[in-house]
């Protein structure tokens, strides 16, 4: 059956699924309220890891989406878009006590058949000759991990899905949503109307709007407001800086304690740390203190940046389901709407793609996603 499939929201999810969805015969519309990969996609480190999350189905899911990404890098033509860049991750300790934690995190992640493996001070500086090397006591090698070019990836996907036949609307914002019918509004001010057999959303904080103004509770933190329906707290602001060209770049994405770093599209260093990031509420003016002092971070760690400046500074509210989990699950009982939601969008973008495919498609629901449903949020 070649089902009609609306796609709400073009950043790494919603063109990960518009791709899969078109790969397996579906009629694809895409609409998103602006450029693809604009969003809340545009402003993350984008860092593909399984390496610290818990509990352990959501340690599961995240490396099945490390493996989802290694998977379609292979499938990719040599002279064609590439956009996981699996350079591994150096993690750097600068304390005894912060070695020793990472000593521990190996050990956990060894056991559960993860590669790492741990690094002397000589090591690290081996690995990455430009860091510098004063009071580094040792490390780790994380050799799966890597980062995605998200705006490469984004178009790469999209642009294929289009040649299957998707078609993508954009700067449209979803004003409407009805069983099977979704309404738009264009920046134009003029209105649309779509019509399919399943509605997908893949919206980031757009979807708890858009639900809500339905009447439906969405399980995720207010981007506005606060809390969600049952969090507490305000959301995470991610805060993604990058520094113009350095002749000295990095070879792998490098953690330390306040800041961490990997390479940029653009030749320079992309730097964040998301702990200092998310103390400030968007709306105020100190946030943009934070790139100036995560830059002089990132220059203590790696010299070579003493010679350039930061170019950009990208802002985005952190997708968060209540419980800070993944959701991936039908909205309703007649399986017209569906909804995906999660913080580690790009680390699972490439499994979720293909799981929720499948579900929408064929109702065969992939067992990595079982506890990560709507029902879950219900009171007992």
């Amino acid at each position: 059956m070649n089902q009609r499939i609306i796609v709400v929201g073009a950043g790494v999810i919603g063109c990960s699924l518009a791709d899969e969805l078109t790969r397996r015969g579906a009629s694809v519309t895409v609409i998103d309220a602006a450029a693809p990969g604009s969003g809340t996609s545009s402003a993350t480190f984008a860092w593909v890891n399984a390496n610290s999350k818990t509990p352990e189905d959501y340690y599961e899911l995240n490396y099945l989406g490390l493996r989802a990404h290694e998977r379609v890098a292979r499938s990719l033509p040599h002279n064609g878009a590439h956009w996981f860049h699996q350079t591994g991750t150096v993690q750097v300790a600068h304390s005894d006590e912060r070695m020793n934690a990472i000593e521990a995190q190996v050990s956990r992640l060894r056991a559960d058949g993860y590669e790492a493996r741990l690094l002397g001070a000589s090591d690290v500086t081996d690995l990455e000759p430009n860091l510098n090397a004063a009071n580094v006591c040792g490390g780790a090698l994380y050799g799966e991990e890597g980062w995605i070019d998200v705006q490469t990836m984004c178009v790469s996907l999209l642009d294929r899905a289009v040649e299957r036949g998707a078609e993508f609307f954009p700067y449209q914002t979803v004003t409407r949503l009805r069983e099977r019918h979704v309404t738009t509004t264009s920046t134009d001010g003029a209105t649309h109307e779509y019509e399919a057999d399943v509605v997908i959303l893949a919206a980031g904080n757009g979807t708890r709007r858009i639900l809500t103004n339905e009447g439906i509770e969405f399980p995720t933190i207010d981007p506005v407001g606060g809390s969600g329906s049952g969090g507490t707290g305000h959301p995470k602001v991610g805060i993604i800086s990058t520094t113009g060209m350095v002749d000295s770049g990095i070879r792998h994405l490098i953690r330390s304690e306040g800041i961490a770093l990997r390479p940029a599209r653009n030749g320079g260093i992309t730097f964040a740390d998301n702990p200092t990031g998310g103390k400030w509420e968007m709306s105020d003016p100190g946030i943009w203190t934070v790139p100036a002092l995560l830059l002089d971070r990132a220059r203590e760690l790696y010299p070579a940046l003493n010679q350039t400046t930061t170019e950009s500074v990208l802002l985005g509210t952190r997708v968060l389901p209540d419980d800070g989990l993944t959701i991936a699950d039908w909205v309703d009982e007649n399986h017209s709407v569906y909804a995906v939601a999660t913080h580690s969008g790009v680390t699972l973008s490439a499994h979720l793609a293909d799981a929720v495919s499948r579900e929408v498609i064929e109702g065969d629901r992939h067992a990595s996603l079982a506890s990560f449903g709507l029902s879950r949020f219900i009171a007992a």
